[in-house]
């Protein structure tokens, strides 16, 4: 699909996308059968203890969702700044105010559920810190300049993964308080270099980074929990994860967000990234199988 085509598409009113996106979903679960051996397998195996046909309304309903987070992605190419604010509200923001007062920058910890590609559009405008978000470059040249000009639209930087540790030992300590957005459900390249627990019922391995960085630059880490209101409409709720991340065990702010995410699917299953091939890596014997207990999570006492 052109992106000339989309910019078209995307002028066109919500109410209609979301026409285009109930079509879209029908093909694409019925004819077209898209990604329909992963989406399936991924939801089986994550709820074992339900029956296969609660399986099959979860594969419909996210079908449905994906169909319309896609569509209003593509709307993302014009959206106004206020159109943006309306179907995305920020809610809990007065978890930030004593870190902006502080001067301390802050991590977002987010997994792709719901609207991230709106959330990041209007994170810079309702945040008092300065918004960075990590994002890994497409191979599509054109597409991957395209969309990184839309969300950066209303004040939103993206910085590259590849890039993001010289921009951290720049910007995040110093200066005027950043807010550092970071997805961190991505099933990493490495097997080796991840940590790994039980997620979903499975085996998972996943990226170290938001728990790095966060001891490296004694940053706060804050949760974002997006949920959907309606067809279009978006709340994110802000929940403190620790402002103390020097005080925590290895692997206690990572366990933690991963339980946050894990409690949102199990809320509205059908609104997480069922599509993507997550569970790609088998743990290898020497990698611990990681398991935090709630008293591990708790900061210990001062000394």
């Amino acid at each position: 699909m052109s992106l000339f085509f989309l910019r078209i598409l995307s002028r066109l009113p919500f109410g209609f996308l979301h026409g285009i996106s109930s079509l879209l979903a029908r093909l694409a679960s019925g004819v077209l059968g898209y990604r329909r051996t992963v989406i399936r397998g991924n939801i089986e195996r994550s709820f074992p203890e339900i029956s296969n046909a609660n399986h099959r309304q979860i594969e419909r309903n996210y079908y449905l969702h994906f169909a319309d987070i896609t569509m209003e992605s593509i709307k993302n190419f014009t959206i106004d700044d206020a159109a943006a604010r309306s179907r995305m509200c920020h809610l809990g923001l007065e978890t930030f105010e004593p870190f902006f007062k502080a001067g301390r920058s802050v991590l977002i910890a987010g997994g792709h559920f719901n609207n991230w590609e709106l959330y990041a559009m209007t994170a810079n405008q309702n945040i008092p810190h300065d918004v960075m978000a990590v994002y890994k470059r497409l191979s599509n040249k054109t597409m991957d300049e395209a969309i990184r000009a839309s969300r950066q639209r209303f004040g939103l930087e993206m910085v590259r993964t590849v890039d993001a540790q010289t921009w951290m030992d720049t910007y995040a300590e110093g200066g005027r308080p950043k807010a550092v957005v970071m997805g961190f459900d991505q099933s990493p390249a490495d097997p080796v270099k991840s940590w790994w627990n039980t997620f979903l019922n499975q085996e998972t391995a996943w990226h170290f980074g938001i728990e790095k960085w966060a001891k490296t630059y004694d940053m706060p880490v804050i949760y974002g929990h997006i949920k959907k209101i309606h067809r279009g409409y978006y709340e994110t709720h802000y929940e403190l994860v620790t402002d103390s991340p020097k005080r925590l065990p290895e692997g206690a702010i990572l366990q933690k967000c991963i339980d946050l995410l894990e409690a949102d699917i199990h809320e509205t299953p059908h609104q997480w990234l069922w599509s993507h091939k997550r569970w790609k890596h088998i743990r290898p014997e020497s990698m611990p199988l990681n398991s935090i207990s709630k008293a591990e999570k708790k900061p210990a006492d001062d000394a």
